[in-house]
């Protein structure tokens, strides 16, 4: 009987590392889907929309619903509607934007007051956005983090994350966020097993990285594939104490051993 009945599979790093698609693990992916297992997609990068990730995803030949794509932005507007929806202040790309408009949340460029901040990675960022967004938070706002990602990767090397930023008005405020909607929040565990019907022992957790798809597995006792496509190298791996469950090279070495 097959153990794992779900897969949450991390895209950036997975199916791709910034521009480059990576073709042996789509092809891998291709193949799990033929074998009948359940694929939901998860991100933390929250500069583009759901709809944007299905588009991208569509073009590597793979077959997804909208509906199994999860980013942090849909997360956190998630959060938003079960919390109860306020004036939100957006630090953050097109993505965050789209994700809370179209579930109906108001984002407000200037105001008195705002019930969120909400803040993911912004690459168009001012100080004068952060100093706003400080303002809102010392007055009561709650503020929302999409990740605490430091870096991501872009080809072959790094850029600032959103929790740079994160941190930047974290040090500001002087406390952390009120709630983090991405990876590693077990938060999406508890999400995905109310939605999809399984238990927690009945998923397998699919990423690159272990600062945040590891943690999340370890949280919730989920078994973790750590695949070395992406920001995880051998040499990273040596450093941590609590290991993955499985490790591979890339995704096609788990099709025929692991599931």
């Amino acid at each position: 009987m097959r153990k794992y009945k779900l897969l949450l599979m991390d895209l950036d790093g997975i199916l791709w590392r910034g521009n480059k698609f990576l073709d042996k693990n789509i092809i891998a992916t291709k193949k799990l889907l033929l074998k009948g297992y359940r694929i939901v997609f998860m991100t933390n990068n929250a500069t583009r929309s759901r709809k944007e990730y299905y588009e991208r995803i569509v073009k590597t030949g793979i077959s997804v619903d909208i509906n199994d794509i999860y980013t942090s932005a849909y997360l956190l507007a998630l959060y938003i509607v079960e919390n109860g929806i306020k004036p939100v202040f957006v630090i953050g790309e097109s993505g965050l934007y789209q994700e809370l408009i179209s579930n109906n949340i108001p984002v407000i460029s200037d105001a008195e007051r705002v019930g969120y901040v909400a803040v993911g990675l912004d690459r168009y960022l001012t100080y004068n956005k952060l100093a706003k967004a400080l303002k809102y938070l010392m007055a009561g706002a709650l503020f929302l983090a999409t990740n605490t990602d430091p870096v991501y990767p872009i080809g072959n090397y790094l850029e600032p994350g959103a929790g740079a930023i994160v941190n930047f008005l974290s040090t500001a405020l002087g406390r952390g966020p009120d709630f983090i909607a991405g990876k590693p929040n077990t938060w999406i565990i508890d999400v995905i097993t109310s939605k999809y019907g399984v238990s927690c022992d009945e998923v397998l957790i699919i990423g690159d990285s272990i600062y945040t798809d590891l943690p999340l597995g370890l949280k919730r006792g989920i078994d973790t594939l750590l695949v070395l496509t992406g920001i995880t190298s051998k040499e990273d791996l040596s450093r941590i104490t609590e290991k993955p469950t499985y490790v591979v090279n890339d995704l096609s070495e788990a099709v025929n051993t692991i599931l």
